[in-house]
């Protein structure tokens, strides 16, 4: 289930997902608050939805078109990352849990430096919707670093250098992630890090990269 309404300058969101919902709220035109909550039954939760889409009705709120495409996602920072607060382009093409997944090493935000620039793509979007996801990520390396960025070969001698691919590629997926979007340039350099990142691991590990190389590339790209 998949609901929007509104009331005056404000609106609320509420997404169903089995036994769990998001609901993103906050003034018409910005991306708002989000929560997310879990529950022992998928009928426990919709119940629970049903309720606060009738307390929303009983304060003036009305049901209302939604485009959920163009909208901005960002995640409930008490659970990190979902399918919940994910754009449907994301949930789309990467509906594998491993691509939320805040635990798995490998996973663009299982990480600690994925993790970080996520939130930290969050946090800078709300104040910038025309956010260059890749300049923003060197400036991210630059200040982790202490060095001037403009590539990946001014990393390149850095000794944990790939942390700073893991910066690429969280970008690149969380472009899709919040926005739907992907440009060429940060396709590329998403599939450049990735191509490093499982040249410097254990090749046992070496196919899941594999698995986050095909992914993105067939993910289209808006110039």
């Amino acid at each position: 289930m998949k609901k929007s309404f509104q009331h005056i300058t404000k609106y609320w969101n509420i997404i169903v997902i089995g036994d769990e919902f998001a609901v993103n709220y906050g003034k018409i035109g910005t991306i708002g608050k989000v929560q997310v909550k879990s529950f022992e039954s998928d009928s426990e939760c919709m119940k629970e939805a049903e309720k606060l889409i009738r307390q929303k009705l009983r304060k003036g709120y009305v049901e209302s078109p939604f485009d959920w495409n163009k909208h901005m996602y960002v995640d409930d920072p008490e659970v990190g990352p979902s399918f919940l607060t994910s754009h449907p382009k994301y949930q789309e093409c990467f509906n594998d849990e491993f691509y939320v997944d805040c635990t798995e090493e490998y996973a663009p935000f299982g990480n600690d430096a994925g993790a970080d620039a996520l939130a930290m793509y969050e946090e800078v979007l709300r104040k910038d919707r025309d956010l260059c996801y890749l300049s923003y990520a060197y400036a991210l390396i630059e200040s982790w670093i202490d060095r001037d960025v403009s590539g990946p070969e001014d990393w390149s001698t850095y000794e944990y250098a790939y942390t700073c691919d893991q910066v690429i590629v969280a970008g690149a997926f969380a472009s899709i992630k919040m926005t739907g979007k992907l440009t060429d340039d940060l396709k590329v350099a998403g599939l450049a890090a990735i191509h490093r990142l499982k040249q410097a691991f254990e090749i046992e590990d070496q196919s899941i990269f594999d698995e986050l190389y095909a992914r993105l590339s067939t993910f289209p790209t808006e110039s």
